[in-house]
């Protein structure tokens, strides 16, 4: 039995900006799938807002955007949206685009022909299906076929709503990516960084090669 109360269901972990960064999806069309556009339909869970600017979007809908990604790359933009809610309906559990068995099933995509009509997209479903994986492979999942975390650019560092509130942290020892890029932009040497952190020289070398890009990430 799954329990949707869980924080990677209930706990906003990133910002539509952090959406759009992670998945590398413009921003504009983030926001149309998180319901800010309200003359399209919401494909991406979003939860109220503490306050303005806070992070609005949990883990799941982090992982149904990289799911809208790669369907970007397979579908033209217009019959995104007809393939996305074709298999939200196909899998009737909640959240079918975060689900691993998405992929695993072999889900078709169909796209509207008409106000009435599906018809089933003439792409290739071998190419189809691998586009889909290769959108699986930053999602960590448990059992229940629905992601536990999200793997970023840095090698080792997850998104993991159980721990530093979904701040980016290394899997290993859960320390947060923000200290390290705080330690290395602060002038600290990388065995410092090392040691204070308990961290390898790939793991900081790791974080110092992406370190612009994790200083505004995480």
């Amino acid at each position: 039995m799954i329990d949707y109360t869980e924080p990677r269901f209930t706990t906003p972990i990133c910002t539509i900006h952090d959406v759009a960064e992670i998945v590398q999806m413009p921003l504009e069309t983030v926001k149309t799938w998180a319901g800010q556009r309200h003359s399209r339909r919401q494909m991406i869970t979003r939860l109220p807002q503490e306050h303005r600017g806070w992070p609005s979007i949990p883990l799941v809908g982090l992982a149904e955007a990289n799911t809208l990604r790669a369907l970007r790359g397979v579908l033209p933009p217009a019959e995104v949206e007809a393939a996305a809610v074709w298999i939200r309906e196909q899998y009737t559990t909640p959240y079918a685009l975060a689900n691993r068995r998405l992929v695993t099933d072999g889900a078709f995509a169909y796209v509207q022909e008409n106000a009435h009509e599906l018809y089933r997209v003439t792409t290739d479903q071998h190419a189809f299906v691998e586009v889909l994986k290769a959108h699986l492979r930053p999602l960590v999942f448990d059992s229940d076929d629905y992601p536990v975390a999200f793997e970023v650019r840095v090698p080792g560092v997850v998104i993991d709503p159980r721990f530093n509130a979904g701040r980016m942290s290394f899997e290993r020892n859960r320390v947060p990516l923000f200290a390290v890029v705080g330690s290395l932009q602060g002038g600290d040497s990388v065995d410092e960084v090392m040691q204070q952190y308990g961290l390898t020289l790939q793991e900081v070398a790791a974080v110092d090669e992406h370190r612009a890009w994790a200083a505004a990430a995480a």
